[in-house]
């Protein structure tokens, strides 16, 4: 409409310019266009409303229109609603004109049809008018008249009279139409895009047509054509203006032309430098300017700006869940404001597929489809607006449960207070000693990540060594040690004090890493906790709970091979200790019945045990203190025996009961041991379960040789006299004393004696018969000192000692009284004293 109106107004100007084109487009014909002349022209566009009438707009425009309107208001305007046909034809026998009407039926569709303002009416009467005298005389009068569509009463009012109809989407093939269209685009936006040529455009867009060509399997038929179009869309990719005409701004209104045009502006000012041309890809999410703020502006639509927000918020959450980013997703703006871009086109078209997002991405230099892959998925996994429908992905306004659930779990802030290892942790115990039936024999324990150096604050109180009970404990490490022997034996002596004999180590397959550093099981342990934290909000998160937990629980299941128990300890250098590895076949909750059943028949020697347990009755000892002395590490390098739990153990000491091999006294109440004739098994029967004592009870049990009681049983014999006190010596300049020499004090029960030292009365661990012995000491120091000393030479729990004497230079009363309380049980002590008078 511009153009008519200057091409009439000013002929010869116009005439210049068709030329001009004619020479830059190669076509001459252009040049040859007739133009008319001599004739006014009025143009107006009618949205504007700056008229009522459309007679008013030739009164007050047309040279002779005053004139004329006075003589038809002074004929009486009432009494004709509008001017005739011969006051027009008047007007434009003075003046021939051309009439320009732009947004007709904008203007048109907008007008009353009432009884008292039939505004319609006129104008479909002057309309009539003016259209037959544009037929009748062409020469006074040329009508043109913009429509948008021919389904309205204003176009079909025009065409009662078949005029000339020029329809831009009619003249040509729709490829036709769409090229002039984007020539049109481009012309309006740059002044200079002619003048670069075709063979330049193209060496730019190489890389990028190669691509798309190649991701998009264009066929060979459709790439030159393709080609083409690239080159003539230049520095906009055709795909990109498809795009934003066929599906982000469809079924706009006449000013869709505009607005195209303005988020093409903006989107070249903001990115037009950086790149070979303009895709998808670069509008960017956090940039107004590069030509989004243009587009929600066009579009109107709180979907698309909600629709935007989420995507920003989803690409904030790949940044926090994903250290380093910047290398491991390069292309993250790009590929979310691409996804994005795509998301809000219309219908089934939404979204794009993978293939389609890295062409968009694609600039001066092709992407490797495998790095793009690791890319895209890992955008996928820590978004959660992103949905998989077919082969497309699309961004929604609803969650992806999953996408949600999976990027929380990526997002390592999230998970600063280490809860995460905690969750994780819960589920290694549970795998090996969830079960109900493993938790009534063993205490599982999963060792913390830092467990080499400080294993215990981590853990619950209940997990504590001073809370652990007669259960058999299974420490649980999270990585493989770098030396076992040199790794375990350092960590019992540092951070297990007593009951180091009783420890099974349950080792992760060779070449793993610490569990508390593996990403993949951390972030499947986050999931499962999260989607249980979330289950009351969608029932999908109960779902994903149970899949993402099952997934954690079948790697950890297979997770340990092998277990470790200590072989032989040496204190004074735990780097030279000694663990026998075993390996197990078993996974789960098997595990630690498997464990048990390898070492009771591969480790445990059943003839070293009965060997300690003769030593013990040769000793007189009780069943407390030899369970307590196989509970620690046997001291000078000798092989220890494995602990099996203090019920396995009785079970096995009155099985030698029931052998004949010693006989055990019930605190003084009944003598066990097999009778003459009786065979071991009826023996057996009739012996286990006598044994039913626990605790300290057991210290009031004792070991004896069978010769030691009568033979029948159920005879107690009478208990000797103790012997005097050891004449000398006091605790205060003097001694407090205990021990076997001079004279051995008797313990209870221990059958009869003349008072005599007996052979091997050293203990259970010194191999029996007379033993020499070594005189020790320490000058004064501290009871912790002193402690650290008797493990220094050597003196373990079950090393036997004599001779011993204490030595306190000073106290008080209160203090006697404390040292007195802490003295152990079923010994007998003598005490002298120097007391100051006052």
């Amino acid at each position: 409409m511009a153009a008519l109106f200057h091409a009439v107004h000013d002929p010869s100007s116009t005439e210049a310019w068709l030329k001009s084109w004619a020479v830059t487009l190669g076509q001459p014909e252009i040049g040859q266009i007739p133009l008319r002349s001599g004739m006014l022209v009025i143009g107006e566009s009618l949205h504007r409303q700056r008229y009522k009438f459309l007679w008013d707009l030739l009164f007050e425009q047309h040279p002779h229109g005053a004139f004329i309107k006075g003589k038809w208001e002074g004929m009486g305007a009432s009494k004709t609603d509008i001017p005739s046909d011969q006051l027009i034809l008047e007007l434009l026998r003075h003046t021939p004109s051309m009439l320009l009407l732009d947004e007709f039926q904008t203007w048109y569709d907008g007008l009353t049809n009432t009884k008292q303002f039939p505004w319609k009416n006129w104008a479909f009467n002057f309309i009539q008018i003016l259209s037959e005298i544009a037929k009748e005389h062409p020469d006074l009068l040329a009508l043109v008249v913009s429509v948008r569509n021919g389904d309205t009463d204003a176009y079909q009012q025009i065409h009662r009279v078949n005029p000339v109809q020029v329809d831009f989407k009619a003249g040509g093939s729709p490829e036709r139409i769409q090229h002039d269209r984007r020539r049109m685009l481009l012309h309006r936006l740059f002044e200079n895009r002619l003048q670069i040529g075709r063979a330049d455009v193209e060496a730019i867009l190489r890389v990028h047509i190669s691509e798309y060509f190649r991701l998009l399997d264009v066929p060979s038929s459709e790439q030159d054509r393709k080609r083409a179009d690239f080159i003539e869309s230049w520095p906009y990719a055709p795909h990109l203006l498809q795009l934003l005409e066929d599906q982000v701004l469809v079924a706009t209104d006449a000013q869709e032309t505009r607005d195209l045009i303005r988020i093409l502006a903006n989107l070249f000012k903001s990115q037009g430098e950086k790149g070979p041309l303009l895709t998808a890809a670069d509008f960017r999410l956090d940039d107004a300017n590069s030509g989004i703020g243009a587009l929600l502006d066009s579009v109107a639509n709180q979907q698309h700006r909600t629709l935007r927000e989420k995507a920003l918020r989803n690409l904030t959450s790949v940044v926090e869940a994903v250290p380093g980013h910047a290398a491991k997703v390069p292309h993250l703006q790009e590929i979310v404001g691409a996804l994005w871009l795509r998301s809000i086109a219309v219908g089934n078209l939404a979204g794009a597929e993978p293939s389609t997002l890295q062409v968009d991405i694609t600039q001066g230099k092709a992407i490797d489809d495998n790095g793009f892959q690791v890319e895209l998925a890992t955008v996928i996994e820590n978004s959660f607006n992103i949905h998989q429908e077919g082969q497309r992905l699309v961004f929604r306004e609803d969650e992806n449960p999953q996408a949600k659930l999976m990027a929380s779990a990526r997002n390592d802030k999230l998970f600063s207070d280490g809860e995460d290892l905690v969750q994780l942790a819960k589920e290694v115990r549970y795998v090996v000693g969830g079960s109900e039936e493993v938790a009534k024999t063993f205490r599982v324990i999963a060792l913390p990540r830092q467990w080499l150096t400080d294993p215990w604050t981590a853990l619950d109180e209940a997990e504590h060594p001073d809370r652990w009970d007669e259960r058999l404990p299974i420490l649980l490490l999270p990585e493989e040690p770098d030396k076992i022997n040199e790794r375990l034996g350092r960590w019992l002596k540092e951070h297990l004090q007593r009951r180091r004999n009783t420890i099974r180590f349950l080792l992760p397959r060779a070449g793993s890493s610490n569990a508390f550093y593996d990403r993949d099981l951390l972030i499947l342990a986050r999931a499962a906790m999260k989607a249980q934290e979330w289950s009351g909000q969608n029932p999908e998160y109960r779902k994903l709970h149970t899949k993402y937990q099952g997934e954690l629980r079948d790697i950890l299941k297979k997770r340990f091979d092998r277990f470790a128990v200590l072989h032989r300890w040496n204190f004074a250098d735990p780097e030279r200790c000694e663990f026998s590895v075993e390996a197990l076949r078993e996974q789960g909750a098997k595990i630690p019945e498997a464990l048990e059943q390898a070492v009771v028949n591969d480790l445990f020697v059943p003839e070293d045990f009965q060997a300690l347990v003769l030593e013990a009755a040769a000793d007189n000892a009780s069943v407390g203190k030899l369970l307590k002395e196989l509970q620690e590490p046997r001291a000078g390098g000798l092989d220890c025996t494995p602990w099996l739990g203090e019920s396995a153990m009785k079970e096995r000491i009155v099985r030698l009961c029931a052998r004949g091999k010693i006989a055990i006294n019930l605190r003084g109440m009944e003598y066990l041991q097999s009778q003459p004739g009786e065979d071991e098994d009826t023996a057996w029967r009739r012996l286990r379960p006598k044994l039913s004592f626990t605790g300290r009870q057991l210290d009031e049990v004792f070991l004896l040789p069978p010769s030691a009681v009568p033979s029948t049983g159920g005879a107690t014999p009478p208990v000797p006299d103790v012997p005097a006190p050891v004449p000398g010596g006091g605790l205060f300049g003097g001694q407090l004393t205990t021990g076997s020499s001079p004279s051995p004090i008797p313990t209870p029960g221990a059958g009869p004696t003349d008072g005599t030292p007996s052979p091997g009365t050293g203990g259970i661990f010194d191999g029996g018969g007379s033993q020499p012995r070594v005189r020790l000491s320490n000058p004064p120091t501290s009871a912790l000192n002193l402690i650290g000393r008797l493990e220094g030479w050597g003196i373990g729990p079950a090393t036997p000692v004599g001779g011993v004497t204490l030595v306190v230079s000073a106290a008080t009363g209160a203090q006697l009284k404390e040292l007195l309380r802490k003295l152990p049980d079923g010994m007998t002590f003598e005490l002298s004293l120097d007391k100051e008078e006052g």
